[in-house]
């Protein structure tokens, strides 16, 4: 009896494991996407729904489906109309994993939107480069995202050793402090974004007296604040997302922490995190990526069109709708380029043609500016904002233009 209970646990192990695996491989079957007459090409839209992310996520759900209405609404391509299948990554590892495969399975998908969090789309690249499906992330900002050199991996948004830089400049330069904490969420994005502010900040000269993960599970940072609280630091810089940070900045005033500055990203900039941290959110500083000035007259048209569509104004649920936006032209112009009608009137798309050319973007006009892909798939533009939170609204400070050029060392 108990040599057939271990057999049934290594048995429930191994489907475990070939759950979490990339399972689907290249296939002259597969080399080919064709589209019947009369049907609808399918897209792959992956975010975080229902995790800890999930306002952003809707954010960039709903700002992908405003450019799929312009696409619908103009045609297609070539006539053929554009469907998104949606899935909730969660914002985890494992389920980015999951989602990959479920994707990969169904042959009729040609690309993805997404993943949103970094943690799920380097999980799920692997899936995806497999299967050799095309993927571009509107808001995975951890460099290892893409120096893993996979060919089917794109993103818009900047890298984190570029927001990181900047991060760590405005916090010694303009803020003015010299003693930093730097607490981090464990996960691709939080820790990466820590460690060049760490990096950053060391080499300027100030000193990180705290550098540590916390747990996200954790309802209490009490243990983790408090013994900062001996010698308090001038500022605490925090890479992660907004349920954690609501957690840390109103618990710091239990421990005496109160008058230290809050600094943290783009995981954090949203009205949520106002809403659920109160008076505590007071003078909390975060950055992210500003969409381009040169397109203003654009954004704005984007903007109206959000709120028209689904009552509320697009920077009050995240940073990242218009990145999504332009994730999602990048794949449609890609599209526009190599799908071919066949005598049948059927759409065929080659999917290696589909990775080159979304990988060969350039210079197209987005909403975050003019965007080319390089030869590892970052094609973001833009440059770092930073806000304060002042009398409960995000308020944006100057970001001088010295510390901006620290984005391309």
């Amino acid at each position: 009896m108990h040599r057939i209970k271990s057999v049934r646990y290594l048995l429930l192990v191994a489907l475990l494991l070939t759950a979490l695996s990339p399972v689907y491989a290249q296939d002259d079957d597969r080399a080919t996407v064709v589209v019947p007459a009369g049907g609808t090409i399918k897209i792959a839209l992956v975010t975080d729904l229902t995790g800890p992310i999930a306002e952003m996520g809707l954010d960039i759900q709903q700002a992908a489906e405003i450019a799929l209405m312009e696409l619908n609404e103009a045609g297609g391509i070539q006539g053929f109309e554009v469907e998104y299948v949606v899935e909730d990554d969660r914002c985890s590892g494992d389920e980015g994993t999951l989602v990959a495969n479920r994707v990969a399975a169904d042959e009729q998908i040609v690309a993805v939107l997404g993943h949103a969090c970094s943690g799920a789309t380097i999980a799920a690249s692997d899936v995806y480069e497999e299967a050799r499906i095309p993927m571009v992330s509107p808001s995975a900002t951890a460099a290892l995202v893409t120096e893993r050199g996979l060919d089917v991996v794109n993103r818009v948004a900047f890298r984190d050793d570029v927001q990181g830089t900047v991060d760590a400049h405005y916090l010694y330069k303009i803020l003015g402090a010299r003693r930093l904490a730097v607490l981090h969420d464990n996960d691709s994005y939080g820790l990466g974004l820590a460690e060049v502010v760490r990096d950053t900040f060391t080499e300027l000269g100030g000193e990180v007296v705290a550098f540590e993960g916390i747990n996200v599970d954790d309802q209490d940072y009490r243990p983790v604040l408090t013994p900062l609280a001996a010698n308090p630091p001038d500022a605490i810089f925090f890479g992660g997302y907004q349920e954690q940070a609501v957690l840390l900045v109103t618990q710091m005033r239990d421990v005496g922490l109160s008058d230290v500055i809050f600094f943290s990203d783009d995981g954090v900039y949203a009205d949520v995190f106002i809403e659920g941290a109160g008076a505590a959110a007071e003078g909390v500083y975060v950055s992210f990526v500003e969409e381009a000035e040169a397109n203003a007259e654009a954004n704005e048209a984007f903007d109206d069109k959000y709120e028209e569509t689904f009552g509320v104004r697009p920077e009050q649920q995240g940073p990242f709708h218009a990145h999504s936006y332009d994730s999602a032209w990048i794949v449609f112009n890609a599209l526009q380029e190599v799908a071919e009608l066949d005598d049948d009137g059927n759409l065929v798309i080659d999917r290696e043609a589909l990775i080159e050319a979304i990988r060969n973007t350039e210079g197209y006009e987005g909403l975050t500016g003019t965007l080319s892909c390089d030869e590892i798939g970052d094609c973001g533009a833009g440059r770092i904002g930073i806000n304060v939170v002042e009398d409960g609204e995000w308020v944006p400070v100057e970001v001088p233009e010295d510390l901006l050029e620290m984005e391309a060392e």
